[in-house]
């Protein structure tokens, strides 16, 4: 990165027609600690990254032209970044916001959300809510607690709903399965998510056992390998770290390894090109798995990998 310019400096980013979503982590730490998240499954992961600031974040995501999908805040969890509400209100109004959320928020900050953000100003596609918060049964007990602040954001008006992700333990699947009915009675959108990674479990007899879980046939190779291959890859998401990095991938993003540039260079420019990699067999689920994209269309995955010619 060559320094933060000023914005007459910063040129507009397009983004080219097959991106399907742009991801945007303020901050990778977190007011949980869940056994299975997905961050962790590079072992060198830490929560501890660079941050840039509220204005920085404005400046940077202010580039993006009008893409015809929402900027995705994540984590992490993006409510511990110091200047959340700031960037949420900062960012120019074309830029539609969605943001995935635990809704484990600092005292106050929730009521500040409801009093400083309007409802409109966080919008996504008409298929899911704008505000998607994940139920961790492991962290969050029966999710009273997490019912009750969900409901004061649909009070307010906000386009809200539940996600779970379905980590396949007893606790978890009796919790989800209480979860979406009180979710139903109260009339609140409840969606379950696969669970991508390795399940060590017990069988019956108490015996060990592991499990991938996941759809990755359409690379079935690409993850949880002893050894790494080389291929070329193309991602079809922007994906940007607590520092304004943008990454190829998941794998890179989580492990600190490889950024392709920073929206504060002024130079940066996005490009749809396939890039060298020599790491598949160790890809990040969240990046070969197949998934939805942003208008709920199944069969997507944030990459596209062929083999070397």
């Amino acid at each position: 990165m060559k320094g933060i310019a000023n914005d007459s400096k910063m040129k507009s980013l397009i983004l080219p027609e097959s991106y399907k979503y742009i991801a945007v982590f303020p901050t990778f730490r977190c007011s949980l600690n869940c056994s299975y998240c997905i961050n962790t499954n590079d072992k060198t992961f830490s929560r501890h990254s660079k941050e840039i600031s509220g204005e920085g974040w404005i400046r940077a995501l202010n580039r993006l032209e009008s893409p015809n999908f929402p900027v995705s805040f994540s984590g992490g969890e993006p409510g511990v970044h110091p200047d959340f509400i700031k960037i949420i209100n900062g960012i120019k109004p074309e830029l539609r916001r969605n943001i995935l959320t635990n809704l484990y928020w600092k005292p106050g900050l929730l009521e500040r959300f409801i009093s400083e953000i309007p409802p409109e100003a966080i919008k996504g596609s008409p298929k899911y809510p704008s505000m998607r918060v994940s139920y961790h049964p492991e962290q969050m007990g029966d999710g009273k607690k997490l019912l009750e602040r969900v409901l004061k954001l649909k009070d307010a008006g906000f386009s809200i709903g539940i996600e779970v992700v379905n980590y396949p333990s007893d606790e978890q699947s009796l919790a989800i399965e209480q979860m979406g009915i009180e979710c139903r009675n109260l009339d609140l959108s409840f969606r379950i998510k696969s669970f991508a990674g390795i399940y060590d479990g017990k069988d019956d007899f108490e015996r060990p056992f592991f499990m991938i879980r996941g759809n990755y046939s359409r690379y079935p190779d690409s993850v949880f390998q002893q050894n790494t291959k080389s291929r070329i890859c193309k991602t079809t998401e922007l994906i940007i770290g607590p520092d304004a990095s943008v990454f190829r991938c998941h794998r890179d993003l989580y492990s600190q390894e490889n950024p392709i540039g920073n929206l504060l260079d002024p130079e940066f420019e996005i490009k749809d090109i396939f890039r060298d990699c020599d790491k598949y067999g160790k890809c990040n689920p969240c990046d070969v798995k197949s998934k939805s994209d942003s208008s709920q269309e199944l069969g997507h995955t944030s990459v596209i990998i062929k083999d070397k010619k």
